[in-house]
This record gives C-alpha cells, structure tokens and sequence, in this order.
C-alpha cells in the first residue's frame, strides 16, 4: 500500500487521513515539534499532503518537503487539491474567495441554491475540510447529485494544480495574512488569483469592489439588486443591504447563475430566500443594548478593510459615537487606514499582541487605550468611555489566537460580558 504523508493536524489534517485511507492510501500524519527531523520525517514519501494552518516560511517540515519537490522526488498538494482529486466524476463545485465575505457569501451560494432545489453543501475554509465531502461522496452519504460550495483561503490554494471550480468568485483584495509571504501583498494577491487558474473565463467572477473589466450579470441601482437588467429584489426588504452584504449577495447570484437557467431566479422561493437570509454569528450581530449603549459583536473582523466595512454599515449621526475594542494576533498588516475612521470612532480598547503596532497607525486620530492582553480591561475600558446613545463594537482588526483559540471564543466572550452587565458606563 502506498504511503502519503499529511502536514499538519486539525480538521484539514484529520479529513486528508480520512480519505486517503478511503482511497487505498496508508496516511502518516505529522506536525513540527521541536523532537522531530524534519529531513528524516519527509523522506520516501511520493505523495505529501499540507494543511492549511502549516505555514510555509516558518515550518521545518514545509521546508523539508519543498526541497524534495524541488529534486523530483516528490509532489506537495493542499488538503484542497487532495479533496479535490478524490471527489467523483463530473467533480463540480463552486468556489469563493476574498479577503472579507467569505463565509457569507458561501453560506448565501448554498442558501440559495436550496431554495431551487439544488442539494449545495459548504465546504472548505467554512469548517467542513474538502476531503471529508469526498469522502462522504464515496461513501454514498452524499449523493452525486451534492454541489459542494468551496470557501476557499490563500492558504488552501498554495498548492493547488487541477482545482477547477465551474464557477469561482473573488469577492475583494486587501492587506491580510503578510506575514505567510515573502513577497508581502503582492504575492498575497496573485495566489488568490490562483482560484481562477482552472475556470472559464466566463465564469471568473469578481466583487462589486472590484474595479476589474469583467462584464456582470449582477448588479445594483439604488437599493434595487438586476440580474440582466432585470429587478430582482428590493435590498430594503433583506439584511443585505449594507455595502460589503450587497456584494457578498451580488457574488452569491452570479454563482447561482453560473449553475441554474436565470428565469428560475424569479421565482417566488428565489426572492423569499433572498429575503429570509441571516448573516451568520460574530458578523455584525447585536448582543445586548444596556443603558442605551448598542453591543456589538463583530469578532470576525479580522484584518483593517473588514472594520472599515464594519463602520460604513452602521448608522452615522454625524460625530463619534463607536467605542471601539481593536487587537489580537499580528498578521503583518498594514493598519493605518483605521485612522481615517475618527469621523466615526470616538475611543479604542487596545489589548492584544499587536496592540502597540495598532496604537503606532492610528496616532492621535481618536483617544485609545493600552489594555494589555486582559480582554475583561479591554472590555470594561471600553465601556466606561461609552455613553447612551453610543456603540460598542468588537470589530478588532486581528486575528483572534494569541488570546483566544478562535474568533468565535473571542466574540462569545464579547457577549458574555455584554450580556452579564459587567463594569460601568461613562453616565
């Protein structure tokens, strides 16, 4: 029995064991550790499989495999690529990626879809790793008949060589994840571009934010959403009529309409499910509304451009009123376009490991203080400098793991606190 080795445990790690055990493969799964030979650990292997969360400049093992790919001797491919192969004739899915919009676009491609009559199912960075639907495929417990729709990250698409999404989506390009590439944001950029190696030039889809010359079939005037310059729906009467959820709808439609004849969009289900879809937790979700202050969480915010999308979609009455909590993880982002938002941050919580770099950016454009890695000051400081009529918002800029184990533990602390009526207002 031929062996493959996968890098890296985790969901990704455990689904690429998974099914190569399903393909007839015999897996070794590894992780770097200060104990283990990275050289010796990699040898003999044909095939090597990465998880996501193996970080290319930094990781032994990573090192150790490209040096044998480098000599012929061996192929290095993401879980996604390995799902991927595996997945039975015709292999059809959707795919979507961008800095920010990600998760809702995907979880809206697949609600959507449902709503048609499409068995679609979430796959990808959105927590279900690829090689498990494979598996479950192969299994039988899919049918052939599932659509998986990929959230797909730079990370995943590293090592890519067949992915071939019918349809693929690249929802918006901003500064994120630096600090995995040599080449800073450009080499960021041109492996999200990597999603579209594979597709049709018809179905390379991009955001409304982007300026690229790509004809649309999706678009919005005033608070109308067209497809093909027809009305489709009135945004008003959705929870998607904030700028970043009418591109995240936007690109939804254009995938659906990549897989269903366009006269189905119209009909009655299409427009209720348009109409009934709610944007996932730790998106923008209010919590709590205590003394007239509004908490909200928005812990999924994880790099700059997803807090400014954050602030333009909430409602402006003409000063500061947002009390702020910023930081966590360093990423090697560039975070000086948040001291342009002092129109509308009136105070910042800084806490994290990155705190000092966020205090550096955003020099004396609005007051802010430096709350060490206790979330609970962070919280509690933040609340005293806010008055009713204010709002609190957890939108902090970072990743979540120098404190916490996920952006999901970190806004349910968020609310937990919101919630239980901890410290006191500025009243």
């Amino acid at each position: 029995m031929e062996q493959c080795l996968v890098l890296g445990g985790g969901l990704s790690g455990r689904a690429a064991v998974r099914l190569a055990r399903r393909i007839g493969l015999e897996p070794v799964m590894i992780s770097d550790g200060p104990e283990v030979d990275a050289g010796q650990a990699v040898a003999g292997y044909p095939l090597i499989v990465a998880s996501p969360g193996v970080k290319p400049l930094s990781s032994p093992l990573y090192r150790a495999a490209m040096r044998r790919v480098e000599a012929g001797e061996a192929e290095l491919i993401s879980e996604l690529e390995f799902g991927y192969r595996a997945l039975p004739a015709p292999r059809r899915l959707l795919a979507v990626t961008g800095t920010n919009g990600k998760t809702t676009t995907t979880e809206l491609t697949c609600h959507l879809l449902q709503a048609l009559g499409v068995k679609a199912v979430p796959a990808g960075n959105i927590g279900l790793p690829l090689s498990d639907i494979a598996c479950d495929m192969l299994e039988g417990r899919l049918g052939p008949e599932t659509l998986p729709v990929v959230e797909v990250s730079s990370f995943q698409l590293e090592r890519i060589r067949d992915f071939a999404p019918v349809a693929a989506v690249l929802l918006n390009l901003e500064s994120d994840h630096i600090d995995r590439y040599a080449g800073g944001l450009a080499e960021y950029k041109l492996v999200k571009f990597r999603i579209f190696q594979s597709v049709p030039a018809e179905n390379q889809l991009f955001g409304l934010s982007m300026t690229l010359p790509v004809g649309r079939r999706v678009t919005v005037e005033g608070h109308e959403l067209l497809v093909d310059g027809k009305p489709l729906v009135d945004l008003t009467e959705t929870r998607l009529d904030a700028p970043h959820n009418r591109e995240n709808l936007a690109a939804a439609v254009e995938l659906v309409l990549r897989v269903v004849p366009a006269g189905q969009l119209f009909a009655p289900e299409f427009t209720r499910a348009v109409e009934t879809f709610a944007p996932g937790r730790h998106r923008l979700e209010t919590v709590a509304v205590r003394h007239g202050i509004t908490f909200i969480n928005d812990s999924k915010a994880t790099n700059p451009a997803s807090v400014i999308a954050a602030l333009n979609s909430l409602p402006d009455p003409g000063s500061p009123n947002i009390v702020i909590l910023l930081g966590g993880l360093d990423k090697g982002m560039d975070f000086s376009s948040l001291a342009s938002q002092a129109h509308r941050i009136k105070f910042a919580a800084l806490f994290g490991e990155c705190r000092a770099r966020i205090a550096a950016a955003i020099g004396d454009a609005f007051p802010a203080a430096d709350c060490g890695c206790d979330f609970r000051l962070a919280f509690d400081t933040a609340l005293k400098n806010a008055v009713p009529g204010d709002i609190m918002l957890l939108s902090p800029a970072c990743a979540s793991m120098d404190m916490f184990k996920d952006y999901k533990e970190r806004g349910d602390r968020f609310t937990e606190l919101a919630r239980a009526g901890s410290g006191s207002t500025g009243r």
